[in-house]
């Protein structure tokens, strides 16, 4: 018993300097600064998929499709480190015929992705694309190239910010701050992409522009968000 009484008052004497450092007056304020650009780059996300009675004509045909679809995109100027595609999924064909699921042939599916930094080739790709049997447009998002450097000047932001709020907050309260105990980054604003169903507007085709094509660009919000705990003196 004695032992035991020993063993946890050692623990702790050895843990008393950090509950010291959790109990001292300290001040937590948090900083927020977001950064606008201009995106210049589009991703784009499609989808394949076809089906047909045997998986291993259904195969051969979805690679015909595929190797179109990157044969086109690669005329189109899209590099080829810009791409990428999944591997193929095969499954069961299933079908509502007179209220019961009925097994009609097989399906063969898969992804693939591409960077368009021409945004003067997207009408043209977009028209192109729509006309490739068995492939669908998904998803296209705005990205940034210089997202790094602009998260890095968000951040400095953020702590300038954090500051500024930690002194105003410390001379209300006639109080004086120490060094700061604590800087986090908070990661959770970590996604400047925003997601765009973007689709060339009728006015556009009709009038043949390829100025505008048909979209609006708009503003990318990379934000940051930090955490600063100040020792009170």
């Amino acid at each position: 018993m004695k032992k035991l009484f020993w063993a946890f008052a050692l623990v702790l004497l050895l843990n008393m300097p950090a509950l010291a450092n959790e109990i001292q007056p300290h001040l937590t304020v948090h900083g927020t600064a977001t950064v606008k650009v201009t995106p210049d780059e589009m991703l784009w996300s499609l989808n394949i998929t076809n089906r047909g009675p045997g998986v291993e004509e259904l195969a051969k045909q979805h690679s015909k499709i595929v190797l179109s679809i990157l044969s086109f995109i690669s005329k189109s100027g899209i590099v080829k480190d810009d791409t990428q595609t999944s591997m193929m999924q095969f499954g069961e064909n299933w079908e509502n015929e007179n209220g019961r699921r009925i097994q009609k042939g097989y399906f063969a599916s898969s992804q693939l992705t591409f960077k368009l930094t021409d945004f003067t080739r997207y009408q043209h790709l977009w028209t192109g694309l729509s006309k490739i049997k068995d492939m669908s447009i998904q998803n296209i998002t705005y990205g940034y190239s210089k997202q790094v450097e602009a998260r890095n000047k968000a951040r400095l932001d953020a702590l300038l910010v954090a500051r500024e709020k930690a002194h105003a907050m410390a001379s209300t309260l006639n109080v004086a701050l120490g060094d700061p105990l604590m800087i986090e980054d908070d990661q959770s604003f970590a996604d400047p992409r925003r997601p765009n169903m973007l689709m060339a507007s009728e006015s556009g085709f009709r009038s043949g522009s390829q100025d505008t094509g048909g979209f609006a660009l708009g503003k990318i919000l990379i934000k940051s968000n930090v955490k600063v705990v100040y020792k009170i003196k």
